[in-house]
């Protein structure tokens, strides 16, 4: 099986997972992605950038995830091809706190910007909504190619 098979499949079964939703177990020995937000590559692959916490692999600080495959802002989890993240506070929250030691009373979207190479970020979740629909199917379409 090639690399790029293995990771179709390896992305096939996270969206199994996210679409069956996580277990207790799989939240609690998730780690933590703190001031999170979404970006997107230039061929539609939504990932999430944020600080991570008690990651297996990673000693913490700013990273980004594998491909993201499913979300949910208001249980509080996301679910990327590799694992299952516990959602901290968003980015807009940290853009907040900045705004306000600057003395402005608020914070455009994107007021702060903090590059991530090959990425452009995507402040409006219900956009980040249709981009992983969009991109699922494609998962998906190309699966049946593969047969």
């Amino acid at each position: 099986m090639t690399n790029k098979a293995l990771w179709a499949q390896k992305l096939r079964f996270a969206i199994k997972a996210a679409d069956a939703g996580p277990s207790e177990t799989d939240l609690a020995d998730a780690p933590m992605l703190t001031y999170w937000r979404p970006h997107v590559s230039r061929h539609g692959a939504p990932i999430l950038w944020g600080i991570a916490s008690g990651h297996p692999r990673l000693t913490g600080g700013w990273i980004t995830t594998s491909q993201l495959v499913a979300m949910d802002v208001n249980q509080g989890w996301a679910r990327t091809a590799s694992r299952w993240y516990v959602l901290g506070r968003p980015f807009a929250d940290y853009e907040r706190t900045i705004a306000k030691d600057l003395g402005m009373e608020e914070a455009p979207s994107g007021f702060v910007q903090m590059d991530v190479p090959g990425y452009r970020p995507l402040n409006d979740l219900s956009l980040l909504e249709e981009l992983l629909a969009a991109w699922r199917a494609r998962i998906a379409l190309d699966h049946k190619g593969e047969g």
